[in-house]
């Protein structure tokens, strides 16, 4: 009879919609951004969602100044401050940005 062999199962902690304001990088693992790029540069790019905004380490360019994107990040807790890195960004120019307020605030 064959040997049973025990896999552990890792889940990865789900996105949190958050203003950049309100990141804790104590508590936050992934965040979910909304906002409008403000400024890109070699590997970063910088997002702004009304609230502040936050310089994004980002290996993938395929948005452009101006746009409106939706990024996940991983939130990486530094000593006075924290970093983010994106894992995926879309393209959200053809969001209704007015209803998308009405519905999330």
């Amino acid at each position: 009879m064959p040997e049973r062999i025990e896999q552990k199962l890792y889940k990865r902690a789900s996105a949190t919609p958050r203003k950049i304001s309100e990141i804790s990088p104590e508590k936050d693992i992934r965040v979910m951004l909304l906002g409008k790029i403000v400024d890109k540069a070699d590997g970063t790019l910088i997002l702004d969602d009304g609230s502040a905004t936050a310089e994004i380490v980002a290996d993938q360019q395929n948005a452009n100044v101006g746009g409106i994107v939706r990024v996940f990040c991983r939130v990486l807790p530094l000593e006075d401050n924290y970093e983010l890195r994106a894992e995926i960004i879309q393209d959200m120019n053809a969001l209704d940005m007015d209803l998308y307020r009405k519905v999330f605030g």
